[in-house]
C-alpha cells in the first residue's frame, strides 16, 4: 500500500505528474498523497487520454509521467514505446502489480504495487531533478513571474483610471449638492 506519511528523504515539489492508471481510486489516493508534498498531478485514466493529455502539452510543463502496464485497451508498455518516440526527453516511470513483469518489456524504471510514497519519490527525484528540467522550471517561473507583473500592472492602471472616474464624479456630486443648498 502507499506510505500515508508525506515524510521525504527527497523533495521535488513543483514537479508536475502525469499518472496513469485504469484504477480511479488508486489515482485519486496517490494524487492526495503527493499534493501534500506539493508535486502537481494531472490524471489520466488510460493511456489514450494520457497521449491526448501530452499532445496538449505544448509549453511542456510535465515533468514525468507514471504509467500502470496492465491497462484496458493500449497498455502501459504501448504508451511508453510512444512516449520514446513522441517525447523521448520526457522521463518516464512504469509501475506493476505484475510479479515478474515479462522480460524485455521496459526500457524505463519500474515500481511493484504497491509501493511506498518514498520509493516514488526517490525513483523520480533524479529524472525530474536534470539540468534540463530545472533551466526548464526556472523558465517557468520566470515567465509566470512575469505575467503576475504584467497582470499587477493592468490592474493598477485600472485602479488608477477608476479613482479618477471617482474623483470626476465626487467633483460633479458635489457641485450638483452646493447647487441644491443655494435653491
Amino acid at each position: 500500500m502507499i506510505d500515508a506519511e508525506p515524510q521525504t528523504t527527497l523533495q521535488i515539489p513543483g514537479t508536475t505528474l502525469l499518472v496513469v492508471d485504469d484504477d480511479s481510486s488508486f489515482r485519486r489516493a496517490l494524487r492526495r498523497l503527493l499534493e501534500l508534498d506539493r508535486i502537481f498531478v494531472v490524471e489520466a485514466e488510460d493511456a489514450e487520454q494520457a497521449i491526448r493529455v501530452i499532445e496538449q502539452d505544448d509549453p511542456q510543463l510535465l515533468d514525468a509521467v507514471l504509467a500502470d502496464l496492465a491497462m484496458p485497451g493500449v497498455s502501459g508498455s504501448e504508451l511508453i514505446a510512444v512516449l520514446g518516440e513522441y517525447r523521448p526527453a520526457l522521463p518516464v516511470v512504469a509501475m506493476s502489480a505484475w510479479d515478474p513483469v515479462p522480460p524485455g518489456l521496459l526500457s524505463v524504471p519500474l515500481l511493484h504495487k504497491p509501493f511506498e510514497l518514498e520509493e516514488l519519490l526517490e525513483t523520480l527525484g533524479p529524472l525530474v531533478l536534470t539540468p534540463d528540467a530545472i533551466r526548464r522550471r526556472a523558465r517557468q517561473m520566470r515567465a509566470d513571474a512575469a505575467e503576475s507583473r504584467s497582470l499587477a500592472a493592468r490592474q493598477l492602471s485600472i485602479s488608477r483610471e477608476h479613482r479618477a472616474k471617482t474623483g470626476e464624479l465626487m467633483k460633479a456630486f458635489m457641485q450638483l449638492h452646493e447647487r441644491m443648498k443655494r435653491h
